[in-house]
């Protein structure tokens, strides 16, 4: 049986016979593309980060490859085979694109947004990284770079919270927080490359910006669900710490803190409204006031995660700490796929 799956700007075909699983993904022509530097980034790309799945070159055609007999198909593996590929073939496409002139084996099915839907985001986005440069600027002379780091980390993340871009630009983007959480990079080049990574998010053309503004079907998500009791594990300790710098009266670092935490939240997981209501209200209550007063609503907006408790039914997956809803309607349509297969 064949299994034909859109998923973003990319098409996977999932194969399986009596014997073996296969997974085959078109992902770029380079017939006209710059091929040495283009041919180099695909054999880094195998090398790392790329760990079940493998890059075939087919006649100028680029293909994500996977094949695995039957009774070696675990559940778990095969989801993260396919997420890998969808991840990696939908992400790494446009920068082939962009920089090396490769070219789409087929055309994604987009649906794009109003054009003032289009001119308010991008006048949100110019705005989010003008404040966030100031503020960068701001902490550096001070030689604060423990809050021009979160400064980075925030503004990067609101630009994905407000304006969910794709194409070329979230690949910028991601590369952007990427850079400032390398620790094979020294802190303060961390943050010098941080800061140029912004402006180049501010040169970015705007005609080129509403290109990137679309919304497109996928088969697995990139970003993960996210269960209470794993947000309060990863909160616990900036939890704490927000606590003690307000009692301190260190209203502007515990400020800094909460919000990484939000908008870090939102940039990995796929939130649902019990959880973002109470945090989206805290930033919203927030913006705009001073830091003795922001403080303490934002904690609130914490707050009001880490100490409820877990009544009813709790929103998230009880599979694991990394599988949500979405991937266990995946994992079901692979269990219906392999339904006729039984380990001898």
């Amino acid at each position: 049986e064949t299994y034909i799956v859109p998923h973003g700007s990319v098409v996977l075909t999932i194969t399986q016979t009596d014997t073996e699983l296969s997974v085959k993904c078109p992902f770029i022509d380079i017939t006209d593309a710059k091929k040495v530097p283009l041919m180099r980034r695909l054999a880094e790309l195998r090398m790392y980060p790329l760990n079940l799945t493998n890059i075939v070159l087919e006649d100028n055609l680029v293909y994500f490859s996977f094949t695995c007999p039957l009774n070696l198909c675990e559940p778990y593996k095969i989801y993260s085979v396919l997420r890998e590929i969808c991840y990696y073939a939908d992400s790494l496409d446009d920068e082939f694109i962009e920089k090396f002139n490769a070219k789409h084996l087929q055309e994604p099915k987009i649906t794009p947004f109003s054009t003032n839907l289009k001119e308010e985001a991008f006048g949100n986005y110019q705005k989010i990284i003008e404040e966030g440069l100031q503020r960068f600027d701001h902490y550096m002379e001070k030689r604060d770079q423990n809050n021009a780091w979160y400064t980075l980390n925030i503004t990067f993340k609101k630009i994905e919270f407000f304006a969910e871009p794709q194409g070329y630009l979230r690949t910028i983007l991601e590369k952007s927080v990427d850079g400032i959480f390398d620790r094979n990079t020294p802190f303060q080049n961390r943050l010098l490359n941080g800061k140029e990574s912004l402006e180049k998010l501010k040169a970015y053309a705007k005609d080129k910006f509403s290109e990137d503004l679309y919304q497109i079907e996928t088969f697995i998500p990139h970003k993960y669900s996210s269960k209470k009791e794993n947000i309060r594990e990863n909160w616990e300790d900036s939890y704490s710490d927000a606590q003690e710098m307000i009692a301190n009266a260190r209203f502007e670092d515990a400020s800094n803190l909460l919000q990484s935490c939000f908008y870090g939240l939102f940039y990995y997981n796929l939130v649902d409204e019990s959880i973002s209501k109470p945090i989206t209200d805290a930033l919203s209550q927030a913006n705009g006031l001073d830091w003795s007063q922001a403080a303490p609503i934002l904690l609130n907006g914490m707050q009001a995660i880490m100490e409820d408790q877990l009544v009813g039914d709790d929103f998230g997956m009880d599979l694991s700490k990394i599988m949500g809803a979405q991937m266990q309607q995946s994992m079901e349509a692979m269990q219906q796929m392999m339904a006729n297969f039984k380990t001898s």
